[in-house]
């Protein structure tokens, strides 16, 4: 309870308290005392004020708004104050009027009055007395300063009518973007134009250019030119992007409407802002507009590779397909989701997905699942043993996961090099030992593999040359017998030595056993390079510890790791065979991929590749198993089941494909030279794009009812959009709500006159939009989650007018547009004369009413006391 409240309470309470000293008694003594109280409380409410709404019928409000801008000639500013007196002689001499003239600011030349102004002099000398700033033409100050010329702030729907006599040509400011305010303040607006007079002018009407175009496609600007006088005039036009002049076209203005059409090429893609100079010399004309249109490519896919020698047959086929490349390398793949968004797809060809950083992998997901774009991976580059064991950001975006399988007996292609340290450091039974554990490497091997053992110290002595290890096992124990140990220890020639022989074998398993105490020189830059060349060949070392007492483990357990092997130490000598025995174990059943001759087969729950019926051989693929939620279209059979060659999944709003085999010439040089290549391609990548809407979508902007309304109209869902500003970005998000078969409808009012960019969100009816799939497949059937982006610029009002000059025709459109925004008429002010009054809201003050209930109480008091008031 506030202060104002408790005092008239206090009040009540103290008039009551003193009532007891009253000389009276029995009923009078409590009239009295009431009566005394009721006038109190009485005079606190007049004190306090307050009033009372009724609905009354009251005299209506005219207002003279009159244009005193340059573009008004003196003739024109005659007929206004002519037509003023004319329309005065008319007025309701209950209404009331007001006269004020408009340029870039509004003062009242006549103010509030009954008075009638039927002399156009008088009305002529009151407008030239109302000094505005002429060069400007601002409708919007205009309209909203209409209450405080009035002298009232008071809105009743109909009660003030406002006469508007300009020609409409705003320059600043924005009249459509008020006119919600305005109704509210109970405006009518009556616009009367001029009439034309002085010299006849050309005028520049509209400008048209359509909303999306296709890159590289002319974009045609259609201007719409009026010429008022008898002879045709000379003009050109002036076509800019971002202030450098794209064309400049002369013209002919005959007299009489005219429409020019002239082409300018869509260069880039997205927004392209144009700037189009009007220019008539004879008339001093000179007028630039705006005129945005987005300019749509064909899709554009970031291509991620590390190659050095440029894009492979892939990058090819997808240009051939009328795609536009980007290409990229990993380290150069952003971080942030927003650059990937000029993309429809990211495609990985060969590239280590241990190399994309936590940052990468969260622009990556965030891309695919909240803005619908597409991922796919072609094979892993990088070491393969690592990459499989190796997490990374990409595993839960892709539909398979890559695992050694081992290799399958049908397909097996085995080379292991067995690499003995023969240095004095191996005498007496440490060269025994390894004797040992050469056979038994041999041993375990199928008769088919390949293998190879060399001796060194220094350099490498051959003991046995590669070949298959059924028959290596004949001549082995000869040679391991003549074994002597001897010199020094230099392992780098002996690894190079073992590496020139794994690379002509071309087996799918490249291993070698290093048996050795790891005591040899280390040029750090030579071994470096050698470790770089056994990734690239896929050639592994494993070591194990063997010597005197002291053994460089920093040097061997380096070596492995730095290749994908395994570090062993050794206990004893009698564990060396058995640690052969494991290693070889191990690394067959390490193999991320799988080589020979594999020819895909398309899976029966696919609906892909209709016209693929004969599939060419691929040399080699990468093991993987599907997860159960994705969707597997081609396998291939290595010897131990059919095995995912294509799988692909939704997620979140995105897609994601992945190929286990490289599209290159290492593993598929008969599909780099197949007829179906580019088309089997060009359908994988197409799936995966984030969809789009070319000419499926229409948008346009109606003004024909009272408020100017956005349609949308195309095959979609639940459409989302928001309205940005050309100038100075505003952000609208705008409503759309469904008024028929693929139609939306949204309300633009209050916002101001305009070019705007619609950014539209929707799901697509049948699947995920953008081109049919080639080759004959199959529709996708319907993804709910999938999400079509699309830009559309769209023009609200009609554009503002570049500089004041006279002799241009009105400006209908605008004018007409307030007339029925407001209920008002077009060039018809009689009509803002009837009727002279209407019913409105109106508040009466009470306190007249409480002051007579104070002094009727306070009498009532006095008839009640009576002779007792003297004692």
């Amino acid at each position: 309870m506030n202060l104002l409240s408790f005092l008239p309470i206090a009040a009540i309470a103290l008039v009551i308290w003193c009532g007891r000293r009253i000389p009276l008694s029995g009923w009078r003594k409590r009239a009295a005392i009431l009566a005394r109280a009721a006038a109190v409380a009485a005079l606190c409410a007049t004190l306090l004020g307050g009033s009372r709404v009724r609905t009354a019928e009251v005299p209506r409000r005219l207002v003279y708004l009159v244009d005193g801008s340059a573009s008004i000639d003196p003739a024109q500013r005659a007929w206004f104050a002519r037509r003023i007196a004319s329309l005065e002689r008319l007025r309701p001499p209950q209404m009331e009027r007001a006269v004020a003239v408009f340029g870039a600011d509004t003062r009242l030349a006549v103010p509030v009055s009954r008075e009638p102004l039927d002399q156009p002099e008088a009305v002529a000398r009151a407008l030239d007395r109302a000094a505005v700033t002429r060069t400007a033409t601002n409708l919007e100050t205009a309209l909203l300063s209409i209450p405080s010329l009035l002298g009232s702030a008071e809105s009743s729907a109909g009660r003030t009518a406002a006469i508007l006599l300009s020609d409409g040509r705003e320059t600043t400011g924005s009249a459509a973007g008020v006119l919600a305010a305005v109704r509210r303040l109970g405006i009518t607006l009556f616009p009367v134009p001029p009439p034309a007079s002085g010299k006849a002018a050309a005028a520049w009407d509209q400008l048209a250019v359509p909303p999306v175009v296709q890159k590289g496609s002319p974009i045609p600007l259609r201007l719409v030119v009026f010429n008022s006088g008898a002879r045709p005039k000379a003009a050109q036009v002036t076509v800019s992007l971002q202030g450098v002049a794209l064309k400049r076209q002369r013209l002919s203005i005959r007299p009489g409407w005219q429409v020019f059409t002239l082409t300018v090429p869509a260069v880039g893609r997205g927004t392209m802002a144009l700037a189009v100079r009007l220019e008539v010399p004879e008339d001093a004309l000179s007028e630039e507009r705006r005129a945005y249109t987005e300019v749509e490519g064909p899709p554009r896919v970031l291509f991620v590779s590390d190659r050095a020698a440029g894009p492979p047959a892939l990058g090819g086929a997808l240009r051939r397909r009328d795609m536009e490349l980007s290409i990229a390398k990993m380290t150069e793949l952003p971080e942030d989701a927003s650059p990937l968004l000029d993309y429809d797809a990211v495609l990985l060809f060969g590239v280590p997905k241990s190399s994309l950083s936590a940052g990468q992998g969260a622009a990556l997901q965030r891309y695919i699942e909240g803005f619908g774009g597409g991922l796919i991976l072609v094979g892993l580059g990088g070491d393969l043993a690592h990459e499989l064991a190796t997490a990374s950001p990409l595993d839960g975006l892709l539909p398979v996961r890559f695992e050694p399988k081992g290799l399958q007996e049908s397909k097996r292609r085995v080379c292991m090099i067995l690499l003995i340290d023969r240095s004095a450091s191996m005498l007496g039974p440490r060269i025994a030992a390894t004797k040992r554990a050469a056979v038994t490497l041999v041993n375990q091997l199928s008769p088919e593999d390949l293998v190879g053992i060399l001796a060194f110290d220094t350099q490498p002595y051959v003991l046995a040359e590669v070949q298959p290890a059924g028959q290596a096992s004949r001549a082995l124990v000869e040679k391991l017998v003549k074994l002597r140990s001897s010199g020094g220890t230099d392992v780098y020639p002996a690894l190079t030595a073992a590496s020139n022989r794994l690379n002509l074998t071309g087996a799918s398993l490249k291993h070698i056993i290093l048996l050795s105490d790891g005591n040899t020189p280390f040029p750090r830059q030579a071994y470096e390079a050698l470790v770089k060349s056994f990734k690239l060949e896929h050639i592994t070392v494993s070591t194990i510890g063997i010597g005197s007492a002291f053994i460089n483990t920093e040097y061997l357990e380096w070596l492995a790791r730095s290749t994908g092997g395994t570090y062993y130490q050794l206990n004893t000598l009698d564990d060396l065979p058995r640690l052969v025995a494991r290693d070889t174990e191990d690394a067959l059943g390490r193999l991320p991929f799988t080589e020979g001759l594999f020819r895909p087969t398309k899976t029966p729950e696919s609906d892909w590749f209709a016209d693929a019926t004969d599939w060419p051989s691929l040399r080699g693929y990468l093991t993987a198993t599907a997860k159960p939620e994705a969707r597997v279209d081609l396998t291939v059979n290595g010897g131990g089941g059919d095995e995912p060659l294509l799988a692909r999944w939704t997620v979140g709003r995105g897609r994601v494909a992945a190929f286990a085999s490289d599209a290159d010439t290492r593993w598929s040089p008969d599909w780099i030279r197949w007829r179906g290549f580019d088309g089997v391609w060009a359908q994988v990548v197409r799936w995966t794009m984030r969809p789009r809407l070319t000419e499926e979508l229409f948008v346009r902007i109606e003004e024909n009812g009272d408020v100017p309304q956005l349609v949308v109209e195309g095959a979609m869902h639940d459409p989302v959009g928001t309205l940005v500003a050309a100038e100075g970005g505003l952000e609208i998000p705008v409503s759309l709500a469904q008024t028929g078969t693929w139609r939306w409808q949204a309300s633009l009012e209050q916002i101001p006159s305009g070019w705007y960019q619609l950014s539209l969100e929707a799901n697509p009816v049948d699947g995920r939009a953008g081109p049919p799939a080639p080759d004959g497949a199959a529709a996708e059937p319907s993804d709910p989650r999938a999400v079509i982006f699309a830009k559309r610029w769209v023009q609200l009002g009609t554009p503002p007018a570049s500089q004041e000059l006279a002799g241009q025709p009105p400006l209908e459109p605008l004018l007409r547009g307030l007339a029925r925004a407001t209920a008002g008429v077009y060039d018809a002010p009689d009509a803002a004369l009837l009727p002279p009054t209407t019913n409105a809201t109106v508040r009466e003050p009470l306190m007249s009413w409480w002051l007579s209930l104070v002094i009727l109480l306070l009498l009532i008091d006095v008839a009640l006391r009576g002779p007792s008031m003297l004692q």
